[in-house]
């Protein structure tokens, strides 16, 4: 596993965190997004059957959230053309 699109994919992630607590949901879905690239750029690569599934796991955790996200400023934006 190249160690430098592990660490990448870990900052986007912990990014995206921080972006999601901080309420900046449009910047969150874009760093989830990288980040679940970046993790399934890793998959390619041959290792350890459970490294691949904490990965598998973790990006479907990742876009589980980037669609609760996306709902969330769907409805706001209907919310604010209907006023």
């Amino acid at each position: 596993m190249d160690p430098s699109n592990r660490q990448k994919a870990i900052a986007l992630a912990q990014k995206a965190s921080q972006e999601d607590l901080d309420g900046n949901y449009e910047e969150a879905i874009r760093s989830y997004q990288h980040a679940v690239k970046y993790f399934l750029h890793i998959l390619k690569r041959p290792q350890g059957k459970e490294d691949n599934q904490t990965i598998r796991d973790k990006c479907k955790q990742y876009l589980d959230r980037v669609d609760e996200l996306q709902d969330y400023l769907d409805k706001k934006k209907v919310l604010h053309s209907e006023k």
